[in-house]
């Protein structure tokens, strides 16, 4: 094989990197675990590629709050120029307890698996409406799973005589439905079939108050106690050789377990292999030939489980990696005697494509090995693909090529603080470079207050470094970096028994396009039609009119397909905007107009500890400092007390308004309406309007508000018209009239509005003029915008300005979400303490223009 067809398939996988660029997310918060009524800030790092830069390619991101039901209740787009963002949740009083998740993506994500989503866990625990704790054990029986609940009080007494109501949901269906009573302990039982595997049981029953609550129990899988699988390295076991086998075990929640791993063949043991805490290992063995090997693992209760040994090959290839080594990574091919053909191989460490070492040699030794320097590999993921001389992969293997993790270093003004005492912290990186330009984010909470147990997830380093690489769930990945030191030998276990984000091969030649484009801004787009057919209407004008500005649009032409398309738009959410179309050449707007409303990714499944029990109880002392904390801001008016009670439905009655009304507040959203039946008695419209609405006069004909004696704006049917128009109507074809005065339903049209707007709706889909009580060619849409951040509070008491706490008990001490180091890699910044006493931990997460990415965590005295 000649130089130039190597360099032609190398710049294939460049063009294939190039064309298919990694993003990837991490989100740091201000603290791991919340409660209902406290809003969850958090900021966003988006990167592109395995050397971590701060990503040009996307300006947008989707961050979304997930259910302990896998339900999205509440969705941010939020703004991410060069990467980064921030934003917040806020979070109803009313919220159910649970371990939530929080998820991100962009829409250039969605085109690869939703394994590489950032999705991180995090506890809300609810002491507003709630302070219900609970107490979830389970039997499992022949037929099905009994799971028991225990409710007790926030004084620790049970609930008994409780009527609780239990759906059971699988598949985001409705499969059962009961009632329970809760006995003298406060237990219910719920019996569910097992063929309701990974089921969602929720419960809702009333307080001893008004209140009513909800929980959430996720069932376990009943037929899985223990579970072993076995991993051959590179995914062959090869006879004649020394073989590298990996063992997972896990239980019935997907969580890791301690096993041993028995081979033997016959009387005699091949090898031992025992895992670590998060059920993991490997060891090698010599396997002589084919012959059937058994596999045994021993659990901690003594159970034991008789395992599926993978094949083995008696022809064919097989690899063992040596990744310890500081200064070089080993590789050795195996290859069966019938194999060496002495054909060209090819030795190539990537990452989706970008290529950091080739090496050839060629198929006539049954032992190859090929070394390279680590200092030509990047930290993170990388891919060892051993290819034939057709440039297919023979076998490959996923690695975590380790280096030194950057160091920062943090200096606070005292070894010790007081209440309410000021804390001046300098950061600080310390890898040498000479312009060390970085964001950065801190956070600063009371460990007295705040249950650490969620500090086992993600971090900026698993997040960018092994998640967005790694398919499938990965458990307690705070763990591999523990101190800011990789464990090598605990991340390669992670890579021998999990799958790994490769180059699709099969789409080298030909990538193909990819269906979601990367946004670097907001769009609006959509489909122009013929009118009542899916046929499209091409080359049609098409206008992107403001509902505060109807002389602010923005126009555009429809294409051959009728497609259309908006973009570099920025505007907040909760907006409305009209989309006009019309022909170009004859102005006519028997034109039907498609939105393509943006749709959130399809949410997986919850696995792991991604799944929690009983979460106001794990967080019972967190709880009531909360509720303590609450109670000081409703004193001090920062809050209100305001709990939704959904039980109690106040209805206002309405008169009845058409369903074709064009009020962009909704149907009937007005000052003052008239029905059909009010204009009955009437000749002309303006006889009859004229005295019956309140703060409206006529004059020559149009109508004014009597507040800024200025002519009112007219809408017939959705469209502006003049008001003179008014008494060319015909009073029977009018089904209703809404007049907007106040500036909570003026507001919405802008300058039009300011005067004050009519509505005017026809009864039949036709005006006296012929004109469709729908519009041709005219739509509403409310697109979401870009989410805007809540501002962080945080005191100061060396100033008289602002909100002094009597009592300050806050758990979340301060949150630094725009931290900027200099360029000499210096950052600062201050805030106070609280009345507590305890410890506080300090986290510092952020990366550099580099590239290199940043953990600092650091234990403030108090």
């Amino acid at each position: 094989m000649r130089a130039q067809d190597v360099q032609s398939f190398i710049e294939k996988l460049g063009k294939y990197n190039a064309e298919q660029p990694q993003e990837k997310i991490y989100i740091h918060f201000n603290k791991p675990s919340y409660s209902a009524g406290e809003t969850i800030f958090f900021k966003s790092y988006t990167t592109v590629g395995v050397n971590n830069s701060l990503s040009a390619l996307s300006g947008v991101l989707y961050v979304e709050l997930v259910s302990p039901a896998d339900k999205i209740v509440e969705r941010k787009v939020v703004a991410t120029p060069m990467g980064i963002g921030v934003g917040s949740f806020d979070l109803a009083d009313t919220v159910t307890e649970g371990r939530y998740r929080v998820r991100a993506y962009t829409n250039w994500m969605k085109n690869f698996a939703k394994d590489y989503f950032f999705e991180q866990p995090i506890d809300i625990f609810n002491g507003r409406s709630d302070e219900v704790f609970t107490q979830t054990d389970y039997q499992v029986r022949d037929k099905d799973v009994i799971y028991r609940v225990k409710l007790t009080g926030p004084d620790s007494q049970p609930l008994p005589k409780t009527r609780v109501s239990c759906v059971i949901w699988s598949q985001a269906k409705e499969v059962d439905k009961k009632t329970v009573t809760s006995d003298e302990q406060g237990i219910i039982e719920i019996a569910v079939p097992k063929k309701h595997k990974n089921s969602v049981i929720t419960l809702r029953f009333k307080k001893p108050s008004v209140f009513y609550v909800n929980k959430i129990v996720r069932t376990v899988n009943p037929d899985l106690q223990y579970d072993t699988q076995l991993f051959p390295e590179g995914g062959r076991l090869l006879a004649g050789f020394l073989n590298n086998i990996a063992v997972k075990s896990i239980n019935n929640k997907g969580l890791g377990v301690s096993s041993k791993v028995l081979l033997t063949r016959g009387a005699d043991t091949l090898g031992i292999i025992e895992t670590n805490k998060l059920g993991m290992g490997a060891a090698q063995i010599f396997i002589n030939d084919t012959s059937g090997i058994q596999a045994t693992a021993i659990y901690p209760d003594g159970s034991k489980q008789e395992l599926s040994m993978p094949k083995i090959y008696a022809s064919g290839y097989s690899v063992i990696t040596n990744n310890t080594h500081k200064e070089k990574l080993f590789v050795e091919m195996h290859i069966s005697e019938d194999r060496l053909d002495h054909q060209d191989l090819y030795f190539v460490v990537h990452h989706l494509g970008e290529v950091f070492f080739v090496s050839k040699t060629s198929a006539n030794r049954s032992a190859i090995i090929f070394a390279v320097d680590r200092v030509k590999l990047p930290l993170g993921v990388v891919t060892v693909s051993i290819l034939n001389s057709s440039f297919v992969p023979l076998i490959e293997r996923p690695l975590f090529s380790f280096q030194e993790l950057e160091e920062s270093t943090v200096t606070l003004d005292k070894d010790a603080y007081k209440q309410r005492e000021k804390v001046q912290v300098k950061f600080k990186i310390a890898n040498g470079e000479s312009n060390n330009l970085g964001a950065f984010s801190a956070a600063v909470y009371d460990l007295s207050k705040v249950n650490t147990d969620n500090l086992s997830q993600h971090n900026i380093l698993s997040a960018l470094l092994l998640n967005a690489d790694i398919r499938g769930y990965i458990e307690n990945p705070n763990y591999y970096f523990e101190d800011n030191k990789i464990k090598t030998a605990d991340i390669d276990y992670l890579m021998l028994t999990q799958g790994w984000r490769n180059i699709a091969w099969e789409k080298l030649e030909v990538p193909g396009e990819l269906q979601y484009k990367p946004e670097k801004s907001l769009s609006i787009s959509g489909y122009t039609k013929r009118l009542g057919r899916s046929k499209p209407y091409p080359n049609a004008r098409v206008q992107l009119i403001s509902t505060r500005n109807f002389l602010d649009f923005l126009d555009t032409t429809s294409n051959e397909d009728g497609y259309f398309e908006f973009d570099n738009l920025i505007f907040p959410d909760s907006i409305k905007v009209l989309i006009s179309a019309q022909d170009a050449k004859t102005a006519k707007k028997n034109i039907d107009i498609v939105y393509n409303e943006e749709v959130a990714a399809e949410v997986q499944e919850a696995s792991g500890d991604l799944v929690a029990w009983d979460v106001n109880s794990s967080h019972s002392e967190e709880l009531l400092a909360a509720n303590a904390f609450m109670a000081e801001l409703e004193k001090l008016g920062i809050k209100e007390k305001v709990i939704m009670i959904e039980e109690v439905v106040v209805r206002r009655s309405r008169p009845k308004v058409s369903e074709n009304s064009s009020n962009l507040n909704g149907a009937g959203r007005a000052d003052q309406v008239l029905t059909e039946e009010d204009l009955s008695t009437c000749p002309t419209l303006e006889m009859c309007l004229n005295g019956r609405l309140l703060g409206v006069y006529f004059e020559n004909g149009e109508p004014y508000s009597t507040r800024s004696r200025a002519p009112m704006q007219v809408f017939l049917d959705g469209m502006p018209v003049d008001s003179g128009f008014f008494n060319t109507l015909n009073v029977a074809d009018i089904e209703s009239v809404e007049v907007l005065r106040s500036a909570m339903y003026t507001s919405i049209y802008g300058s039009m509005g300011a005067n004050g707007v009519i509505i005017i709706t026809s009864k039949t889909g036709k005006s006296a003029l012929n004109v469709s009580s729908e519009p041709k060619g005219l739509i509403t849409i409310s697109p979401r915008g870009f989410a805007e951040a809540k501002q962080y509070y945080s005191p100061k008491y060396d100033v008289d300005e602002g909100v002094r706490y009597n009592s300050d008990q806050r758990s979340s001490i301060h949150w630094e979400p725009a931290l900027v180091s200099n360029e000499k890699g210096e950052a600062e910044f201050s805030f106070f303490t609280s009345d507590s006493s305890g410890k506080y931990l300090l986290v510092i997460e952020g990366i550099d223009l580099h590239g290199n990415i940043f953990r600092n965590v650091t234990t403030i005295n108090r």
